[in-house]
């Protein structure tokens, strides 16, 4: 998939108009909800897939903060949510049945080889679902001529880059650094490449790169491999699920106690490992964005009002130095829509 993927400055080079379109899209996300103008004849069917556990904490988020938004902007719709075990899984049970149920949107909240397979016969003609991208920033050349009603999602290798650049000025010159990387995929292109390209620029030496499954498994067991053998001062981790893995080896006895990782949005425990300062930064990805933007995405659409087919939200890093006050208000910032889940 690396070699289909764009970032937004060669998707907005490939097509000028959608520039200014991403922006006056953008101004609509951050301003206070303005209501449907258009009368519905019937409730708009949306079908949203999405993958793990259905209560985990950022799928409740989603679910919590699009509900919110499309109250505020009093859409008459029906959401019907599916539930796939893994983006490779090998069940299409939850393709078959959105595909039979024939809705007006289909969100997709992961993009692997089957949901990509999945969704190109729809994307081939026009009256078939609209596609909505969630949470996946990085448009498909492939697609370019049919491409989804609109891609919602975060610049990584963007927020990856400005993590390299954070952490070559914040640890020592002779700092050990070791990393636990993805197999060939998007997350692996955009954020494991991207962060060992960019430290050969700095000149900084990877002591050793491990690949492991996208799972805290195999990531604990990959990072006390790591800690007994050849203990690195700091483990870049390029997932969340890798970054739990590396902390809860971090967090075991006889380990040594000023090693640090880094992690990727807010996990459950998220304040509680910078506060320790297991986790040095994280990167804090907006995420209620994603879900106001999928609200408008489909107002705008029922309005007819032209629309950008990318929408990038904004991330930023959250240092371990921070007092417990700037973390509070930057999180408050990230889920204004859904804070109440982390403060459970």
């Amino acid at each position: 998939m690396s070699l289909d993927l764009m970032d937004s400055y060669d998707f907005y080079q490939l097509s000028p108009r959608q520039g200014p379109l991403a922006e006056q899209f953008t101004t609509v996300v951050n301003s206070p909800p303005s209501p449907i103008r258009v009368p519905q004849k019937r409730a708009v069917r949306i079908a949203l897939l999405l993958f793990g556990d259905i209560n985990a904490i950022d799928n409740r988020s989603l679910l919590m903060s699009f509900k919110k938004r499309m109250r505020e902007l009093g859409i008459d719709y029906r959401l019907d949510t599916y539930t796939g075990s893994s983006q490779n899984s090998s069940d299409i049970t939850p393709y078959f049945k959105i595909a039979e149920a024939q809705p007006d949107y289909i969100v997709m909240t992961e993009l692997g080889f089957v949901q990509r397979r999945f969704l190109e016969r729809f994307l081939r003609t026009s009256k078939a679902p609209k596609v909505i991208l969630y949470d996946f920033a990085s448009p498909l050349a492939h697609w370019m001529n049919h491409p989804p009603l609109i891609y919602i999602g975060f610049d990584q290798k963007k927020a990856t880059i400005m993590l390299a650049s954070y952490l070559d000025r914040q640890l020592p010159p002779d700092a050990s650094i070791s990393a636990l990387v993805l197999p060939s995929g998007y997350l692996g292109y955009v954020r494991c490449d991207v962060f060992l390209n960019e430290m050969m620029k700095y000149n900084r030496r990877i002591s050793h790169i491990r690949v492991v499954s996208d799972n805290k498994k195999s990531a604990f067991e990959a990072a006390q491999s790591l800690l007994k053998k050849d203990p690195s001062d700091f483990i870049f981790s390029c997932s969340q699920n890798i970054s739990d893995g590396v902390v809860a080896a971090l967090k075991e006895k006889s380990l040594a106690p000023n090693i640090q990782t880094n992690s990727w949005g807010l996990p459950l425990h998220g304040i509680s490992d910078l506060v320790s300062r297991r986790v040095k930064v994280s990167v804090l990805f907006m995420k209620d964005d994603l879900s106001i933007a999928l609200a408008e995405a489909i107002k705008m659409d029922l309005e007819g009002k032209n629309m950008p087919n990318l929408y990038v939200a904004h991330s930023t890093l959250m240092p371990a130095e921070l007092d417990a006050e700037s973390i509070r208000l930057m999180v408050q910032q990230a889920y204004h829509y859904s804070v109440e889940l982390w403060q459970e």
